[in-house]
């Protein structure tokens, strides 16, 4: 069996693979959001022998067909609104096919790939309001992009001893600040930089779920008094929750005034500082240290692409280059691989660079606010329908409710049981959310597909599944 194709067979192969794709554009509404992968195909993948025969490729495209392709994620689809992951667009499948064909591994060098993904950068420290000069890397996603920019404020902090010392030349614990609704990834990049997760201190969030300054400015004062070294504040800009956006401009006074670091996790809600609505929201944004942001969040790009900025592009090279001062050739472009924790690293720019040109910055402004305005949509007719209770929502497309009919007594158990049953329904496609103690179904809207129409038949769905538990529930009790 041979590993090469020739021109005809992978024209014939790579034509197939379309026809797939088109296939499964076509018949988006009339298919299931997800379906759960059976118990069988589940064990059949999980055991599947090592193969020691080789099979010819398009068999492989039909193995694709029967057991891959109707289990997805779900995410291509409308009613899709888990967590916080968009349709890709069409443009940028082909551009990641596009993307694997040319293969070069982008540390940097002389190629076409690296003044792409130089481009991209450029644009993206535009629309934040960045300087040309900053510094910035596509990264994999949002996690990887906190941990450069994080890693990039341990340096500063430290002086760059770091590097060479570790925390042993450190005369006290120093300590970073995020609400209590900041992600997961802020805490493990906490983590993995060696400050330990007990010198992370969960602030108090307001009624809006922002960060609250004053709970802020007492933890600082404490932690100082206390013999600490508070180092970073580490903001959300569109928690994951609720869409909320931590008041940027009070944070951004008070870091200078405390000399703190300012890092700002913008994975979810970065473009939406291209809408009219929200754009006021992101002032102060151009003067945080440093930004993660994700493209495969709300701008459409398929996974993975995401992108770590420091506002100081020295601090950022001096912090992760191996490379000596002595040898930096500075008549030449630095290699990305001086910038973030990855030698070889993928050709993730070319889609970027694809479908923002074929987009462009109106029509993303178009797009996410009409994802603004599907979710004050959903708030009003849950607002509207006597069995949904309305529990919270940000200024972004996240809404968060409860399923209330008079019948439901214990009203966070009945909905968290009835979550599993509405999902494996397969109509649409929500995720469950902690709120002041209160269990919640969130539904995030970041997909260009979704409708006013979808938004109807996912609160339908909702209500179907809550009759399928109450039957279930009578049935066991009789």
């Amino acid at each position: 069996m041979t590993i090469d194709l020739t021109p005809q067979e992978f024209r014939q192969l790579a034509a197939q693979a379309v026809e797939i794709i088109a296939a499964q554009l076509e018949t988006l509404q009339q298919s299931a959001v997800r379906r759960p992968v059976p118990a069988a195909q589940r064990d059949a993948f999980m055991q599947q022998p090592l193969p020691h025969a080789g099979v010819p490729a398009c068999d492989l495209l039909e193995r694709f067909v029967q057991e891959i392709q109707p289990y997805p994620m779900g995410n291509f689809h409308p009613r899709f609104m888990g967590w916080v992951n968009s349709t890709p667009a069409p443009l940028g499948i082909i551009a990641d096919f596009l993307a694997a064909a040319l293969d070069p591994s982008v540390a940097g060098g002389d190629h076409a790939a690296t003044y792409v993904e130089h481009a991209v950068l450029k644009w993206m420290k535009e629309i934040l309001g960045y300087a040309p000069s900053a510094g910035a890397v596509l990264t994999s996603g949002g996690s990887i992009a906190n941990l450069i920019g994080l890693g990039a404020m341990r340096h500063a902090v430290t002086g760059g001893d770091i590097r060479r010392a570790g925390f042993y030349a450190s005369k006290s614990p120093m300590t970073i600040y995020t609400s209590t609704e900041g992600h997961s990834c802020i805490q493990k990049a906490v983590e993995l930089l060696g400050f330990g997760s007990q010198y992370l201190r969960k602030v108090p969030v307001d009624s809006e779920f922002r960060l609250d300054m004053t709970a802020l400015r007492k933890l600082v004062y404490h932690d100082r008094q206390a013999g600490m070294q508070p180092v970073c504040v580490a903001a959300s800009v569109g928690t994951v929750n609720t869409g909320a956006i931590d008041p940027l401009w009070q944070l951004v006074e008070f870091c200078a005034e405390e000399k703190l670091w300012l890092h700002l996790d913008a994975s979810y809600g970065w473009a939406a500082i291209l809408a009219e609505s929200t754009a006021p929201l992101y002032r102060g944004i151009a003067q945080a240290d440093s930004i993660a942001i994700d493209q495969h969040k709300w701008f459409f790009i398929p996974i993975e692409c995401g992108c770590a900025l420091v506002k100081d592009a020295a601090l950022m090279r001096d912090c992760y280059s191996l490379v000596p001062p002595y040898l930096r050739d500075e008549q030449s472009l630095p290699w990305f691989s001086e910038y973030g924790i990855q030698q070889t690293r993928g050709f993730k720019a070319l889609k970027l660079w694809m479908v923002i040109q074929q987009v462009g910055v109106t029509g993303y402004a178009e797009l996410i606010t009409r994802n603004i305005e599907l979710a004050r949509l959903l708030v009003q007719k849950i607002k509207l329908h006597p069995d949904f209770e309305f529990i919270a929502s940000g200024p972004l497309s996240i809404v968060c409710f409860r399923y209330k009919p008079s019948f439901v007594k214990d009203v966070d158990t009945f909905n968290r049981q009835m979550l599993p049953i509405l999902m494996n329904a397969g109509r649409a496609f929500v995720t469950g959310a902690e709120l002041h103690g209160q269990f919640a179904i969130r539904a995030c809207i970041v997909n260009f597909r979704t409708t006013e129409t979808d938004l109807e038949q996912v609160l339908q769905a909702v209500i179907e599944a809550g009759e399928q538990l109450k039957e279930a529930q009578n049935s066991s009790s009789a």
